[in-house]
């Protein structure tokens, strides 16, 4: 195994006695990085007949993105209502959210009360 700050590859096996390796590349979490790459040094690696290769060889860049998103502000346009008032709240998370994933049903009031404080839409 091969483990790097963004991650780890798994030992390469060969499914054809050598000519193609396949490595199984697990991102460490909490990482947002789209400047990586995988290399292989060929002057290490040699053929059937003992030649080795030369140079290296790398992949394209790749993104990982296992950071979790969070909120950085909640405002509250007007903090005290009176029966009948309505306010806007102002929600900024870290990063964009798919449109789908942040629903009615994810939002909710974080103290308990005797009777329903209002409703959010």
């Amino acid at each position: 195994m091969l483990t790097d700050a963004n991650g780890t590859l798994s030992n390469p096996t060969t499914p054809d006695n050598g000519k193609t390796w396949i490595a199984t590349f697990t991102p460490t979490a909490n990482v947002e990085d789209n400047s990586n790459t995988i290399g292989v040094n060929l002057a290490g690696v040699t053929n059937a007949a003992g030649t080795a290769g030369t140079g290296s060889a790398s992949s394209a860049n790749y993104s990982i993105d296992t950071k979790r998103p969070f909120p950085t502000n909640l405002t509250i346009e007007d903090p005290k209502l009176c029966a009948g008032e309505s306010t806007t709240v102002t929600l900024t998370f870290s990063e964009a959210l798919n449109r789908d994933s942040l629903t009615l049903a994810r939002l909710g009031f974080t103290r308990e009360v005797p009777v329903n404080p209002g409703t959010l839409s």
